[in-house]
């Protein structure tokens, strides 16, 4: 019988899979190729927060931690420009037509093989394939965003992936992890629309989901299968079939902003997971803040764009619009003086903005749309004038309108009038309730943000992969995933009796012209 039950327990033990210990460190890897700093503003709470649980973790990105961090070792970029304090606003004069979606498109195509051509063929990276072999990492977690080519690197080094997005979920993203895509109400990212659409608004939706899901199939995956061949060998399968491997994506937006969707378990929403506890202000700001009467005004255009590349008589138009407000207003601005600068305007090349943000006295955020602040924002509950640019702003614009805690300021309309109209307007009571609202469902989560990452990190380790989070719908082609294929034989079905009736009625009821014949 101890024979017996000895047996039992091996053959199960052979059935099972070994996990791994849920108390031993896992090893990480962190590919985050994109130069952009506000990027990587949203991966790095993950990879530090995964060091101090203690997990070994390795970081090939463009920002090496200052101080050294236990358990944290950078495989640095060097040599690369990063994206910071780089953009010049002038370029973004008429950038709010159908089109300019498409010309972002090759933006962020020429983005990512350039960055691809980068990260594949630097020697961080080789550092990282000749020091870590095969089954070395438990799990690696990459940037997937304008370019798939890291996933040829997590195929070399065999071990699950985890996907982030910095930005609300592209395109293209929604296949590979079994979501679906639903054009009525769910906004492109590059459409710039809210969940509130109208007819024209959902067609050009439409069109721009498939479309431009259409363009990164055919142009951006063979851009990336190529430099990947040309790093490892034709063997590696295309990219495009590579992230069908996905085990799970980690997506920056919370429902309380962009909305709600109906998300896979594979696809978990982790806005705001940059924002860490309040750091006391400093001392002299600190004082400003408490001493404004009527409050505070803050405009910042984020970490890439130069304010200070306005044209004159948009920067003029900001400044008088500043001088007819009884509010003090604070300006992130990069040059020591501003010209015609009025007496309630103070300007600063750096603000420590998630701390500002959270003042009581501040009363409205003037911003670009960029989705670290506006998430701040939306933490704080502050309400916005939204300026997009480029990118994701639009979309990140139009779910503040549609919140009702900001108002769009399109860049081309920027004058006195118009900038004083949109602030008084967003200085409105309403705008202030809404955004409590937002802040308080956005606030009020099961779990901390970074606590969901860290567990679904552990969790995709000790499963090897969540296998049974993989929707099927991932290796649905779309004609079967949207039951096309049904649809067409049920049409087909109805078609063939429709024709059948119709005969059937001719030779029952013969026209009246063959009844003429008969009887003439």
């Amino acid at each position: 019988m101890l024979v017996l039950q000895f047996g039992l327990v091996l053959l199960l033990g052979m059935a099972i899979p070994a996990e791994i210990d849920a108390g031993s460190p896992l090893k990480v890897l962190g590919l985050f190729p994109h130069p952009g700093v506000s990027h990587f503003q949203f991966f790095y709470p993950i990879m530090r927060g995964l060091a101090e649980a203690g997990h070994e973790v390795d970081v090939v990105s463009h920002f090496p931690e200052k101080k050294p961090i236990e358990h944290y070792k950078d495989f640095p970029l060097s040599g690369a420009e990063k994206l910071t304090n780089s953009v010049d606003v002038k370029s973004f004069e008429k950038r709010h037509t159908f089109y300019n979606q498409f010309l972002d498109f090759f933006l962020l195509h020429d983005w990512g093989t350039e960055t691809c051509n980068f990260t594949i063929n630097s020697k961080a990276l080789q550092q990282i394939l000749n020091t870590r072999k095969k089954g070395y990492y438990d799990v690696i977690i990459i940037e997937q965003f304008s370019t798939d080519c890291m996933m040829g690197v997590a195929h070399q080094l065999e071990a699950p992936v985890i996907a982030l997005s910095s930005c609300a979920a592209l395109p293209w993203h929604y296949e590979r992890m079994g979501a679906p895509i639903i054009p009525s109400y769910i906004p492109a990212m590059l459409m710039g629309q809210s969940q509130d659409m109208d007819l024209g608004g959902r067609l050009a939706n439409w069109i721009s989901f498939h479309v431009l899901n259409w363009m990164y199939k055919l142009i951006s995956i063979p851009a990336a299968d190529s430099m990947v061949a040309q790093k490892f060998g034709s063997v590696v399968p295309s990219v495009g079939e590579l992230v069908k491997n996905t085990s799970m994506f980690f997506v920056n937006q919370h429902y309380s902003l962009s909305g709600p969707k109906p998300l896979p378990p594979n696809v978990i929403e982790l806005g705001g997971i940059h924002i860490q506890k309040a750091k006391p202000l400093p001392a002299d700001l600190q004082r400003l803040l408490d001493s404004a009467e009527h409050g505070v005004i803050l405009i910042s255009w984020g970490s890439m764009i130069r304010a200070n590349s306005l044209s004159e008589d948009k920067r003029d138009g900001i400044v008088r619009a500043a001088a007819r407000l009884k509010q003090l207003v604070i300006w992130k601005w990069e040059n020591e003086t501003l010209p015609n600068q009025p007496h309630n305007m103070h300007i600063m090349k750096w603000l420590p903005q998630r701390d500002l943000l959270c003042h009581p006295n501040i009363r409205v955020f003037m911003s670009h749309g960029g989705l670290m602040g506006i998430s701040e924002a939306a933490y704080c509950g502050v309400p916005v004038v939204a300026t997009p640019m480029y990118g994701d702003q639009f979309l990140n614009a139009a779910a503040l309108v549609q919140r009702g805690m900001g108002t769009r300021l399109y860049y081309k309309d920027i004058s006195e009038n118009t900038v004083t109209q949109a602030l008084k307007k967003t200085l409105n009571k309403s705008y202030a309730d809404a955004a409590k609202a937002v802040s308080q469902s956005f606030k009020n989560r099961p779990q901390q943000a970074l606590e969901t990452a860290i567990w679904w990190v552990e969790h995709v380790a000790s499963t090897g992969g969540a296998p049974l989070m993989k929707p099927s719908a991932v290796e649905m082609s779309r004609f079967v995933y949207y039951s096309l294929d049904c649809y067409a034989i049920v049409g087909l079905v109805l078609t063939i009796i429709i024709a059948l009736f119709v005969s059937l009625v001719r030779c029952i009821c013969p026209s009246s012209s063959s009844k003429k014949s008969k009887w003439d």
